[in-house]
């Protein structure tokens, strides 16, 4: 268990933000346009915490389905529009958290408002060739926040990073991301499991 719950700690959200930070409205325009443009992304993922580097595949296809698939170690996260699943496949075993409690949540909604919804951006940034939103959501701001990092030429997602509770950060950017709307009819999906908790799924991905 105490992998599964270093996993969960890299995606979950984290504590981290500043109350008096700058809002760039145009730029939080821009990030909502792009990302409600997007129907599907497929590419690699280097991560980056806790001192370590892993890196997969990556794939996302709106509304709710995600999927990461690490190279050097059995474990894939998959999200079927409802929840998103870590999937150990040296146990053969599933464990269950709400897609909203993660970055790729926010990603992958069917309607993405980051002005008038519950995606709270409290701080923007930008420098001459990308631009990024930290928001977290409103109302449970204790949850903690987390930072996209858009390209500016065209906007393109860059990277995202996670601070979490514990003040441990995780960086994950993105390389070779091209835009697919076609996938295998199970791609989002795992088989085979033993299932250790389950929550239910939410209307955002409906």
């Amino acid at each position: 268990m105490k992998k599964l719950y270093l996993i969960f700690a890299l995606i979950a959200f984290g504590v981290y933000g500043n109350c008096n930070a700058a809002v760039d409205n145009a730029l939080v325009s821009s990030a909502e346009k792009y990302l409600n443009s997007i129907t599907g992304l497929s590419g690699e993922f280097i991560q980056y915490a806790s001192g370590k580097r892993q890196q997969g595949n990556f794939a996302m296809l709106r509304p709710g389905r995600v999927r990461l698939d690490y190279k050097d170690m059995p474990v894939q996260l998959i999200s079927d529009g409802k929840d998103l699943y870590f999937f150990d496949r040296s146990l053969d075993q599933i464990t269950t958290v709400p897609l909203t409690s993660t970055p790729a949540g926010i990603l992958v909604r069917k309607n993405i408002d980051l002005k008038n919804a519950d995606i709270n951006v409290v701080e923007t940034a930008s420098d001459n060739n990308t631009f990024s939103l930290m928001m977290n959501l409103r109302g449970q701001e204790g949850l903690g926040n987390m930072m996209v990092v858009f390209d500016k030429k065209p906007v393109k997602l860059n990277s995202w990073t996670v601070i979490d509770a514990m003040g441990g950060q995780t960086d994950v950017k993105f390389v070779n991301l091209q835009p697919r709307t076609s996938f295998d009819k199970n791609y989002f999906q795992i088989g085979r499991h033993k299932t250790v908790s389950t929550s239910g799924g939410d209307s955002f991905y409906e």
